[in-house]
């Protein structure tokens, strides 16, 4: 036993610790197939106390500290950059703290997901608006907040779960603990405000990626839930993706408050419905672009002249075809809210054939854009097909381009979750380097690619925190502000080593 492990089993007890070799593999993954980082250590905290003596520990030895939520993260976030340091799970950390019932705000610590959350509200007929990302069933509070999350469903009313955030208890790299918000006064006694006393220190740590300190606590606005609800699915025959993009943007431009609003390209309804995927479809004669709504109200009139404002907009479009008002018709929309659809069918066009991971370009942009980005990728996959095909070869089924679900979110933008499917280099028995080459090599091109479509990147991680600064994306000034903050609450670089590259990778 090395003198850094008994130094941390003495924090957390030997039930919370392992150095043992499967264990530290398995915190090696989280959902994309190529980065692959193997952790010294894995311990399990059980409040900011313990992760403060942790970091400090951390401190004193010079090794990296790498904090895990749900480990849902596509970009490589949650798990170390190359084989060393200590993995924080935060697991353990999944109390539900204190609710509200007079100001509307929940506590929770920060380990605790999505699901456990509103699964909690719901007894008390709230919600938490957004309900993060769509991995909410096992995606972690914390981990949302660290992304600017969305895709959970109710981002079109809400936007990202970041802007319900009302304060935060923050272990910072060298082990001080800080709150935020109305508790950065100490004669505080309950959280109830974001802003004020001074400049609103918590938007260091939301869509920080882990990089500025360690969440313990948040405490989130919470939402009753209006009593009336309606939702309607709609085939869009032609030019999809443009059709979808005109309806999303006359929403906005007539002020109508939709809860979500949807569209689900052509290539993953067609491949979808051929792998069993949407069987809701299955009757369709033309498997084309789909797009639906939802809408929430606290009335029946006020139901009625949403849902008569926004069929207005999408039936005066050529070839949109509404379909049935049950499930078993094709009615998606229905399924994603009554059943907790939003959970269970985000990221489609990552699960359309089996061992198909995802190489994702996930992001933010207005609406306008996304038609031309789509474009583009279908040129970047021709412009690319010889190093596809050269794994088309060793599997048998090439992997495929495009998009997932476009969500409507704040303002007049939406989450495009675009990217390539892709297989792992382990496959049929064998490990074949060559697919891990390509995939790298692809990612990076498909990455770059879309950051020059002047994309937003919430969810970095390793990956894309490192592209943005190796293509020059970030402007001088603003990446070395960045790194300033970095190094002034984290001298040794010890929280999340490795992003953004700012020195001793």
């Amino acid at each position: 036993m090395s003198e850094l492990y008994q130094k941390l089993e003495n924090i957390v007890s030997d039930q919370f610790i392992s150095d043992n070799e499967y264990i530290r593999h398995s915190y090696s993954r989280n959902v994309d197939p190529l980065l692959q980082g193997v952790p010294d250590i894995i311990i399990r905290p059980k409040d900011a106390k313990e992760i403060s003596e942790i970091l400090k520990v951390a401190n004193q030895e010079k090794i990296p500290v790498y904090p895990r939520g749900g480990g849902d993260c596509e970009f490589g976030g949650s798990k170390p950059i190359g084989n060393n340091g200590i993995l924080l799970d935060m697991k353990r950390m999944n109390k539900i703290i204190n609710l509200d019932t007079k100001n509307l705000i929940v506590t929770v610590e920060a380990g605790t997901s999505w699901g456990k959350l509103n699964e909690y509200l719901s007894d008390f007929d709230l919600y938490t608006g957004c309900m993060g990302p769509g991995s909410g069933m096992t995606a972690s509070i914390g981990g949302g907040i660290s992304h600017h999350s969305v895709g959970g469903g109710g981002c079109a009313k809400y936007g990202a779960c970041t802007n319900q955030l009302v304060s935060l208890e923050v272990v910072l790299p060298t082990g001080e603990i800080i709150e935020t918000g109305s508790q950065a006064n100490k004669y505080s006694e309950y959280p109830f405000n974001r802003f004020g006393n001074g400049p609103d220190l918590a938007g260091l740590f939301c869509g920080d990626n882990g990089i500025m300190g360690v969440k313990t606590r948040v405490s989130l606005q919470v939402f009753p839930r209006p009593t009336f609800a309606n939702y309607k699915t709609f085939l869009l025959e032609r030019k999809s993706a443009e059709i979808s993009s005109e309806i999303f943007s006359e929403i906005r431009k007539m002020g109508i408050e939709v809860y979500d609003a949807m569209y689900i390209m052509d290539l993953v309804v067609n491949v979808g419905c051929q792998q069993g995927l949407f069987p809701m479809w299955d009757d369709l004669k033309r498997k084309k672009g789909i797009f639906f709504y939802t809408i929430e109200a606290n009335s029946e009139e006020e139901l009625e002249a949403k849902t008569n404002q926004l069929d207005q907009i999408i039936l005066n479009k050529r070839k949109v075809q509404e379909l049935g008002p049950e499930i078993s018709e094709g009615n998606i929309a229905k399924w994603h809210y009554e059943e907790q659809g939003h959970w269970q069918m985000y990221h489609n066009l990552w699960g359309m054939f089996p061992a198909l991971e995802p190489l994702t370009a996930e992001c933010f942009t207005p609406i306008s854009t996304y038609p031309r980005i789509l474009t583009d990728l279908d040129q970047w996959d021709i412009e690319h097909n010889d190093d596809i095909q050269k794994i088309t070869e060793i599997t048998g089924q090439r992997p495929i381009t495009g998009s997932g679900p476009i969500l409507l979110i704040d303002g007049c933008n939406v989450e495009l979750t675009c990217g390539f499917t892709s297989f792992s280099a382990y496959h049929n028995g064998k490990y074949h380097d060559l697919i891990d080459e390509i995939n790298e090599k692809l990612w990076k091109s498909v990455l770059e690619r879309v950051t020059r479509h002047g994309v937003q990147w919430y969810m970095m991680g390793d990956m894309m925190s490192r592209m943005m600064v190796e293509i020059g994306a970030y402007p001088e000034a603003f990446y070395n502000l960045m790194k300033s903050v970095k190094q002034t609450l984290d001298p040794n670089l010890i929280l999340s080593r490795g992003k953004f590259k700012f020195g001793n990778d």
